[in-house]
């Protein structure tokens, strides 16, 4: 048996790729990782990841891409622009889109997928970067059974958890799902925490609190998290990040509208969340006035 490492691409190192890559290299594989800036990837290189300074050179090497970019814009021109993945890959090659997109997109550009001879799971991820950096996410992927178990090692270098949800979009729509979830949970927990500081009660204690209560969640067990992402994130101090986090609550109402489906709360939360997010920025800014990296090692 050949002691080579299997190499894997992955394009895309930042919030959530960067930590996403450090598990692939600490599981034994060989990473090649593409990034519109070089200088994007530098904790990746560190750890022993190879940079590819083009697409010709990413697929030259793998027949497995793993795919992080940040929303549907991105993907659809990383997949079909001049010099894009579909134009470049050879046949056989698997993509796997782990970007938080529309499962109308994941479809759409599947069935270019097929024309090219490629495969492609929508293998959305939950877990936030700090579970990324220690391979605990959970994953849940949408495409072929069978194309996810060829790469269970992949999987299993990332996750806790890899549950194939069903089609091709199936990902796609868990995530968004979870998303109304988690986001929703997140913006009555500010109005909560809004209410508490005008009652004057400390926000860590309330939380920490509400953990042993019916008022248990993620949410609240973390408290905090998103405080610290809303200053060390690499959007952090542009509207960028704002479109980021609240596009995820606007494609849930997107997709509900396209189903007939009213969503009236994770409407009016779209709307709001950037004021929310802006309100948490001022209150977290003393706290949170260190380097992303030094960050994430003492979270």
């Amino acid at each position: 048996m050949s002691d080579k490492k299997r190499t894997v691409g992955f394009v895309g190192v930042g919030n959530i790729g960067t930590p996403m890559v450090l598990s692939l290299l600490r599981a034994g594989i060989d990473v090649l990782v593409r990034d519109l800036r070089k200088d994007q990837a530098a904790e990746c290189l560190a750890a022993g990841a190879r940079f590819a300074e083009s697409n010709e050179a990413l697929v030259a090497e793998c027949d497995v891409i793993g795919i992080a970019v940040v929303n549907d814009k991105q993907l659809t021109g990383l997949f079909r622009a001049e010099g894009g993945l579909l134009n470049l890959a050879r046949p056989g090659t698997t993509l796997i889109v782990h970007s938080t997109v529309l499962p109308a997109t994941i479809k759409d550009l599947g069935k270019d997928v097929d024309a090219k001879g490629l495969k492609m799971i929508d293998a959305q991820v939950s877990g936030g970067d700090l579970r990324a950096r220690e391979g605990d996410l959970a994953i849940m992927a949408g495409g072929d059974a069978a194309d996810i178990e060829a790469n269970r090692d992949y999987f299993d270098a990332l996750s806790r958890r890899t549950e194939h949800m069903g089609p091709r979009g199936s990902g796609a729509g868990t995530k968004i799902a979870i998303q109304m979830m988690t986001f929703g949970n997140w913006m009555a927990a500010i109005e909560c925490m809004r209410l508490a500081r005008a009652l004057g009660l400390e926000e860590k204690r309330l939380a920490d609190f509400a953990n042993d209560t019916t008022g248990y969640s993620w949410v609240s067990q973390v408290w905090g998290n998103y405080d610290r992402l809303l200053h060390t994130h690499p959007l952090a101090g542009t509207d960028d990040l704002f479109r980021m986090f609240d596009k995820d609550l606007f494609n849930a109402v997107l997709v509900a509208r396209e189903n007939g489906v009213s969503l009236p709360i994770t409407s009016l939360s779209s709307q709001v969340m950037e004021q929310a997010m802006r309100e948490r920025i001022e209150l977290s800014a003393d706290r949170y006035a260190q380097p992303p990296l030094a960050q994430a090692k003492s979270a």
